[in-house]
Parts: structure tokens; sequence; C-alpha cells
């Protein structure tokens, strides 16, 4: 939870022109806009929220009325986003430490995101801390009581981004695993993205797994691992699925790509899943758990964390391997320790079951075509 004095504030009073429909109430999930808006600064651990509202306020209070937020309504909302910041700011400025400014539409930030901006804050004391993601910064800022008294005072001219310039050289980035903070709602087609996003939110996606690789700082040689065991997977995934299976093409995906995530460590399967269930992304957790060593029952259907046991199980490095090759050479490496080679055994008695399994569903020529593709 964030210690008091740290505010959210949600601006949701503008005209929503662009798009052509009142965003903070557009369907999301079982959600609104607005809900999901304010569930993200809420799951982070903010307690004080507060949401401006104008253009339409009256269709808004309903909803807000049960979601234990202030409401601030902004007469001059036609002037413009600025003021309804100076608005909202206002109303906190003499007890706020600092305040998160989140846009009305752009309501899907991880949990986490707002945990590691809180903390970044707290370490360094920064004037503002910017979310960025693959670079480019994104929102909510979590800006200091340090501006307060600039942007109070401000014009409204070049709007904040302008007024927030002056602090850069105090100011500090976080580079998140989160694509959120770059999802707002201008267009449809933002408007789509954002709800395949919102229905996916519990994994990450291609571009968050390369950001989460990166923050941990896995080696080139792993990440290419993981490019190469994610492809493969969702090759035999995709195969599967024409058989009549219903795997999740995203979820084997992204297990591939983060299943040797904490390789360098000891007993890294265990250490990779608690990473991701941290970032509240606990199937893929599973799924990295037991890339190692699978348990399967006899009567067991081939699931996602199969899949990424085999194509683990299929690539040395980058490359494709056999089953047979890539166990011939984990056995003469580890010939000297018979505990090793137990283990190995095992693990391949498992790849060998997961693969007669997928080969009885597609038949064995179409599984050895991924072999060669």
């Amino acid at each position: 939870m964030c210690r008091p004095g740290l505010v959210g504030l949600i601006v949701a009073a503008g005209y929503s022109s662009r798009m052509g429909a009142f965003k903070p109430l557009l369907p999301l999930g079982d959600k609104t806009v607005i809900e999901a808006a304010v569930d993200s600064l809420r799951l982070g651990g903010v307690t004080d929220i507060r949401v401006i509202v104008g253009h339409r306020a009256e269709e808004l209070y309903p909803v807000l009325a049960g979601l234990q937020v202030g409401i601030i309504e902004n007469p001059r909302y036609a002037e413009g986003m600025f003021s309804s910041i100076v608005t909202g700011l206002s109303t906190f400025a003499r007890e706020a430490e600092a305040f998160f400014l989140l846009p009305g539409d752009t309501p899907l930030i991880r949990r986490r995101s707002i945990k590691d901006m809180v903390r970044l804050y707290h370490k360094t004391g920064a004037a503002v801390v910017y979310p960025v993601f693959n670079g480019e910064r994104g929102h909510p800022p979590l800006i200091s009581s340090r501006c307060f008294a600039s942007i109070l005072s401000g014009e409204g001219t070049g709007g904040l981004r302008r007024i927030l310039a002056h602090f850069d050289a105090d100011s500090m980035e976080v580079e998140l695993a989160d694509q959120g903070v770059l999802l707002d709602i201008d267009t449809q087609e933002d408007y789509k993205e954002l709800t395949q996003f919102y229905v996916r939110r519990h994994i990450p996606t291609y571009s968050e797994c390369l950001s989460i690789l990166y923050k941990y700082q896995v080696s080139d040689k792993v990440a290419c691992h993981g490019r190469a065991v994610a492809a493969v997977a969702r090759r035999l995934a995709e195969l599967l699925n024409g058989a009549g299976l219903n795997l999740n093409i995203e979820l084997v995906v992204a297990g591939g790509l983060l299943h040797d995530l904490a390789k360098s460590k000891p007993n890294h399967s265990k250490r990779g899943e608690r990473v991701v269930r941290s970032m509240g992304f606990s199937r893929v957790g599973g799924i990295i758990a037991s890339h190692m060593d699978l348990e399967l029952a006899a009567d067991y259907v081939i699931d996602e964390a199969a899949v990424v046991f085999l194509a683990d199980k299929l690539v040395q490095g980058d490359k494709l391997v056999s089953l047979t090759e890539r166990f011939r050479l984990a056995l003469d490496k580890f010939a000297a320790s018979p505990e090793i080679v137990d283990s190995v055994l095992r693990r391949r008695r498992t790849a060998e079951a997961i693969w007669d399994r997928a080969a009885s569903l597609v038949g064995t020529g179409s599984l050895e075509e991924i072999m060669v593709l």
C-alpha cells in the first residue's frame, strides 16, 4: 500500500471528440474504462483517488459513486486537460507529497508498475518519476510536491509537459514491463487494441516478455534460446489446436520466452516462477516452474506447460535438435554424476511421452515437419 500523502488523480473531463464516443463509459470486459482506471491505481496501493469530471459529468456520477473516490467537477473543462489538472491539484496541494496523473483513457496500468514507481520515488526523491516502456514515456507520471507551485501558477501554454520539462534534471525514468502505460483510446482501433490487452492482461505480451528479460539482465544466449523455444512452442500449439485442443497460444509463447528467466541462479525454475508471479503472471509462473521437471498423469491431456516442456527439449541453444540428440548430449556431459543422469533420463521419458501423445493427435509426419522449419 502507498503511504499517506500519495494521491491518484484521474482526468475524465474531456469531450472524447476524436473517439466519437464517451470514453470513460465504454465497456472494458465486465467494467467500464473509468472503473478499470480506478482499479489500476487502487490495486497498485493508492488509497486516495480523485476523479476530475466535466463533460457529461451527470453520466459519470452514478458509476463513480460506488467506487469510493473523490469526485471533483471542473467547470472550465472546455479549456482543456491542463485546467482539469489544476482543478484537481488545488484540492490536495497543501497536504499531498506527490500524485499520479492518469488520463481516464489510459486505464490498464499493471499494479507492479505503480509499486515500482513509488519505490523509486521514495528511494530517490525525484521531482517526477516517469513510466517508460521500450524507451517511450507513458502514463501515469508520479509528480512530487516540488512541482506543485509551478503547475498551479502555470498558464497552460504548452500544457503540463512544458512545466515538467523544467524539472527534468531532477526527474527519473523507470523502465517497466507494462505495455499498458502506452495504451490510450483516441480511435476505434485504439479501443480494439485496449480491449484485446484487457482480455489477456494476465499474460505478458511478446514485447513485455522481452522487457522482462532486459530488466533482469538475461544474457543474449539465454534470450536467444527463449525466442527459439517460444517459436517452436507456438508451432506445436497451433498444430495441436488444429487437431482439436484449445491451447492458449499467447500463454505458450510467454512461457517459452521466459522459462529461463533466472537461468544464472540456483534452482532457476522456482526463482523465475517467483519473479513472474510477483508481476501478476501466475499462469506463466506455473509453466516456468515445471519446465525442468513435469509430472504427467497416465491420462493427461497436453496443456501449455507440456508444450513448453517439449519445445525446450527440442532446442539446443537456438538450434532445433531431435530428442535423441538433445539428451545424448546431456547424458554424455553428466556421465560421471549418477544423480544428474537419473534426472536427465526422467526428463527424457517425459519429453518422449509428450511427443508420443502429440504424434497420436496430429500424426508423426506432421510433428516431424516442425523439425525442418
